[in-house]
């Protein structure tokens, strides 16, 4: 057994990082994805902060370039879309009538602190999306199928988002203009990394993977 041990850790030290993180984030939510099917899901549920900031530090970890270019684009986009997630709760105008709950932590003025940061990891995942899998169409067409692929995960989210504990809709369920919106804003936030900033992420897919699947099984078992 100790051999067996020891053998294991040698052949991990020997990974990449890359390989490593993804090990790391896939047993993570693995574990999210399994659990999501007994009643021990609603215990995990409020760790969901710590497993978002974790996965968004070791994604940046990997960005290729972290010049001020980049901390421009990052900061622009935290802020933009914390106004945008503000503007939503507390005017309905742009995504309809939500309020946020308390699985997504501590919260300013009614929108958690690590929202826009949700927003920042898909965007990331979206520009990648455009130069590997797009990287043949223009770059208008880029952006807008990275976009609408990236908000797919949030036609999954809507689903569950009141079980989750993440937010609640005041019909139930969100109107067309909160998909609408989400894309549009996701829009400009991947074109201004595409046109400014030439820096690949290779963990962003695979961790927009991740999710994905996570939230897939969570609503597999909402409807069992």
């Amino acid at each position: 057994m100790n051999d067996l041990t020891t053998q294991i850790n040698s052949q991990f030290r020997k990974l990449t990082n890359l390989a490593k993180s993804k090990i790391l984030l896939t047993i993570f939510y693995t574990v999210g994805a399994v659990v999501a099917f007994t009643p021990l899901n609603r215990l995990l549920l409020p760790f969901t902060p710590f497993l978002l900031f974790s996965s968004f530090v070791i994604l940046l970890s990997f960005e290729e370039k972290k010049n001020s270019v980049f901390a421009i684009w990052l900061l622009f986009t935290y802020c933009s879309s914390f106004f945008i997630e503000w503007h939503g709760v507390h005017f309905g105008v742009l995504f309809g009538d939500y309020i946020y709950l308390n699985n997504l932590g501590f919260k300013i003025d009614g929108v958690p602190f690590l929202i826009p940061i949700n927003w920042i990891i898909l965007a990331i995942a979206g520009v990648e999306l455009s130069k590997t899998t797009l990287k043949k169409l223009p770059l208008f067409f880029q952006v807008i199928l990275s976009s609408l692929i990236v908000v797919m995960l949030d036609v999954l989210i809507e689903i569950v988002c009141e079980p989750l504990g993440f937010w609640q809709w005041d019909n139930g369920m969100p109107p067309f203009k909160n998909y609408f919106s989400w894309w549009f804003f996701m829009c400009i936030f991947i074109y201004l990394k595409l046109k400014f900033l030439d820096s690949k992420n290779p963990l962003s897919i695979y961790l927009f993977i991740l999710f994905f699947g996570y939230f897939f099984f969570q609503v597999i078992a909402s409807l069992l």
